[in-house]
């Protein structure tokens, strides 16, 4: 009888994927002034290393870790979807990515839009105050995080795929 063990790379989205969740939900509403979203770097990564599925699969999974951590998210389901929806497009450039230095940042900020219009529209839709100036703060905030880190985790995500161990 075989057991199935998760592979290191998958492993290591999952402990960054909580970390991530943890730091948002703890750490940076009480210390930042400008929240960035420190799910989508993870997800845009794994999307661009690994391709549509994975990135909709990572974003799955961080859309649930968001709606279970407290405070949680309004509407149980929507950021599972949402984060789903940035993994995909960033699984789109999967092809691309290489060629191209700023296709990652691109792709971050893209994920973070998506990830911020669909709160805002939310936000609006339940009759919640709106902070424009905010949600495009933590975009750029997203943005320069994502560009900093996404091409470390490409990086090791490749050396890990290369090695044998993902």
């Amino acid at each position: 009888m075989s057991r199935l063990v998760p592979s290191r790379l998958t492993v290591v989205r999952a402990v960054l994927l909580v970390l991530g969740a943890l730091l948002a939900a703890v750490v940076v509403p009480r210390f930042a002034p400008v929240e960035p979203d420190l799910l989508v770097p993870v997800i845009v990564a794994g999307g661009l290393c690994g391709g549509r599925t994975t990135g909709a699969l990572l974003g799955l999974a961080a859309g649930w870790l968001t709606d279970l951590i407290p405070p949680g998210t309004g509407t149980f389901g929507l950021s599972a979807l949402t984060y789903a929806a940035a993994g995909l497009l960033a699984g789109a450039l999967h092809r691309h990515w290489r060629h191209s230095p700023a296709l990652p940042a691109l792709a971050v900020c893209a994920a973070a839009l998506t990830v911020q219009g669909v709160s805002v529209i939310a936000s609006a839709v339940e009759g919640r105050p709106i902070d424009l100036i905010a949600a495009l703060l933590g975009v750029l905030a997203t943005t320069a995080i994502g560009t900093a880190v996404v091409p470390a985790l490409l990086h090791h995500e490749q050396r890990l795929v290369h090695r044998g161990r993902a």
